[in-house]
């Protein structure tokens, strides 16, 4: 699915005339774009651009506005708009609501959600999560992958910041994938597996990089997956054994000689199959969602996790909360 030249095409943005602001943001609090949406705040920037909360001026409705520099060789809210159009409908992705472009910037409009995950983590005294916290909304990025995977991409980009809980009452127990800029299609036109390239450079975050996209190799599902691997470890561990390294291809070695199973040794001994599938599996293989759905039900079982339990960010800061591991270990945190 492509996007037509004539879906990026609009040059309504009133109040920005001229090139960027001095600080480098694309747009400013109180322009309106398309004639429809006020820009409130920027509330992030990146590689891929700057993301805004903005109000429809007409619904009075919250949404966010993802937008890119104009001169973009190879446009990444071009990727965006497919990725949000194929998976429309789906589950844990934000509603597509528009996009355009102006001689300054192209942009996308979608629904606006909360904290993505990487924030709540850093909210936690302990800059980690609970074993319940870990494994529900682990198992909720797992349907998201799957269904960007059924939907013909790989993510390649798979962190914790690139995941955000629902803003509103309904939603806020959700988790909604974001971020398609670094996505790419790994079927072709009659649905048959790409063949993977010799060489590719690197895709992704160091950190939660998988040792194929360390290699430059060309990354498939299995890669998703991986960066889900190590973003759990994060979760449950409050940080990785690589964290303190600043150069790639040192990272990569650590990883390659690690004994990954000292990452899953606060999980419950059925997670031990997600590293097995990983293991096993190649660029060219489809993973065993429904196994691995099932382990995450088992693991919930096993440790009396309920779905409609709160979440860490939601409990009290006070609380005491219990956490049973392996070896009849307790640990105690309070939420202080």
């Amino acid at each position: 699915m492509k996007l037509l030249e004539s879906q990026l095409t609009d040059m309504s943005v009133k109040g920005l005339e001229t090139a960027p602001s001095s600080t480098g943001d694309l747009l400013q609090p109180g322009h309106i774009v398309k004639e429809k949406w006020q820009v409130l705040r920027k509330i992030g920037h990146g590689g891929f651009g700057q993301i805004y909360e903005s109000k429809d001026i007409f619904k009075g409705n919250l949404v966010a506005i993802k937008s890119e520099p104009a001169e973009n060789k190879r446009p990444l809210s071009r990727m965006e708009v497919d990725v949000l159009k194929a998976v429309k409908g789906k589950d844990h992705f934000c509603r597509f609501i528009g996009c355009g472009r102006t001689h300054i910037f192209n942009y996308v409009v979608m629904e606006l959600q909360g904290p993505n995950l990487s924030e709540l983590k850093h909210s936690q005294p302990s800059n980690c999560f609970s074993l319940s916290t870990t494994l529900r909304v682990g198992h909720q990025i797992l349907q998201a992958i799957e269904y960007l995977h059924d939907a013909g991409f790989v993510h390649r980009d798979i962190k914790p910041s690139n995941f955000a809980m629902g803003r509103l009452k309904e939603t806020k127990h959700k988790v909604y994938m974001l971020d398609f800029g670094l996505a790419r299609d790994y079927l072709t036109k009659d649905k048959q597996l790409r063949p993977p390239r010799n060489a590719c450079g690197f895709r992704g975050t160091v950190r939660y990089a998988s040792i194929n996209a360390h290699k430059n190799r060309e990354l498939g599902r299995v890669d998703d997956l991986w960066s889900l691997f190590y973003m759990l470890a994060e979760f449950i561990e409050g940080s990785l054994p690589w964290r303190s390294l600043k150069d790639r291809d040192q990272v990569g070695a650590m990883k390659e000689c690690f004994d990954h199973h000292h990452l899953i040794h606060r999980m419950p001994d059925d997670y031990d199959f997600f590293l097995e599938e990983l293991s096993s599996l190649t660029y060219f293989d489809k993973p065993h969602y429904d196994e691995l759905h099932s382990m995450f039900e088992k693991c919930k079982q096993t440790r009396g996790v309920r779905d409609n339990d709160p979440y860490d960010w939601e409990i009290e800061q006070n609380e005491v909360v219990l956490e049973i591991f392996p070896a009849s270990t307790i640990s105690v945190s309070s939420r202080r």
